[in-house]
């Protein structure tokens, strides 16, 4: 779908790598979280560009020699968000509400990590956009494929909602965005190795424990599928001091940050029933489908049942009730030597770090 205005015949998009955008087109604070590049339109194409960081704190610590794959879709997001801005002329003031995202790798070769940074280019097709009576976008649901050095990576999906303040003032009533009394008292978090990590303050999660189907919430559609008898769930860290997820003050749990907990979760759950290290498993594919704002007035935690496909579905709870609901596949690090070389828990998964 041909949104923005065309580009005169065989004129070429102004991408470049040189420097970011204008860390408000992205809805941050921090230039450094800042890692789209560029947009421009050409012929009808939406593209961007984005540069994926090889010392992020929290993004590039892992073992595996890949990219990671909530880095790409945190990249993908980015340049969506700047190319709706910039190219849609969505206005700056509107209210982001997401419906649902979805990240693929679709060329694990192409996200290798190698002795250079890699430049992601990211085009945007819109499947579906709607305005309002005045011109304005509403919302719009589109797919994005991206690439490194002209090889497929991943495929980027989602579902996006633009509120005016009012609107969005008028959705949120009745939510308590400030912590309640005692809060935001964080749960212990896991052993890094347990999810993968090595840096306690990249953990997001704590108390790994199982539940037998009936201690915890109704069953989900999938369970019949599922191999083992027991929930995997583990509390959900929310720090609002965390420079990557907390960029700026919030009104709820930022939706990455629900993903990079199901994910974390999803590692661990696989890591015990597979016997084998988290370091050794990668997440190579993550849908999430949002369906209320997680509140930072009460716990909320992640329920996980690794099945046999090898996809594991996870739902974010609040208070007895489903928030999100995910389906993340983890598969093995390609090459054996990972496994002799990764990290193993030397505390148990729930302790504190």
């Amino acid at each position: 779908m041909n949104t923005g205005t065309t580009s005169p015949a065989g004129a070429a998009p102004a991408l470049t790598a040189d420097r970011t955008v204008h860390r408000s087109l992205v809805h941050k604070r921090a230039v450094e979280q800042v890692l789209t590049t560029a947009v421009a339109e050409s012929g009808g194409r939406l593209l961007g560009t984005a540069q994926l960081p090889r010392l992020h704190r929290h993004y590039n610590d892992t073992s595996a020699p890949y990219h990671d794959l909530l880095l790409v879709a945190e990249a993908a997001r980015q340049t969506v968000e700047a190319i709706v801005h910039e190219l849609l002329h969505v206005p700056l003031d509107r209210r982001f509400v997401i419906g649902d995202l979805g990240i693929a790798f679709t060329g694990l070769d192409a996200v290798r990590t190698g002795p250079a940074p890699a430049d992601l280019l990211v085009e945007l097709d819109i499947d579906r956009l709607r305005r309002r009576r005045d011109g304005s976008v509403r919302s719009l649901r589109g797919t994005a494929a991206c690439r490194i050095d002209g090889r497929d990576a991943a495929l980027f999906t989602g579902t996006l909602r633009f509120l005016e303040g009012d609107s969005y003032d008028d959705l949120r009533a009745g939510s308590t965005g400030a912590p309640a009394p005692g809060a935001g008292e964080a749960p212990p978090r896991c052993d890094p190795s347990a999810v993968g990590r090595t840096d306690p303050r990249n953990v997001v999660i704590g108390g790994l424990r199982t539940e037998q189907p009936g201690e915890g919430e109704r069953p989900r559609a999938t369970e019949a599928a599922n191999e083992t008898a027991a929930d995997f769930v583990a509390d959900v860290v929310a720090d609002p001091q965390d420079p990557v997820f907390y960029d700026h003050p919030l009104d709820h749990l930022p939706g990455m940050l629900l993903m990079e907990a199901a994910r974390q979760t999803a590692l661990a759950a696989c890591a015990r029933t597979r016997s084998v290290p988290a370091g050794a498993l990668l997440a190579t594919a993550c849908r999430a489908r949002f369906l209320a704002f997680a509140e930072q007035s009460a716990p909320v935690r992640c329920r996980a049942r690794p099945t046999s496909s090898g996809t594991v579905p996870v739902t974010v709870e609040q208070r007895g009730e489903p928030a999100a609901e995910l389906e993340i596949t983890i598969e093995a690090v390609p090459g054996s030597e990972l496994l002799a070389r990764a990290p193993t828990p030397t505390a148990p998964p729930g302790g504190a770090r």
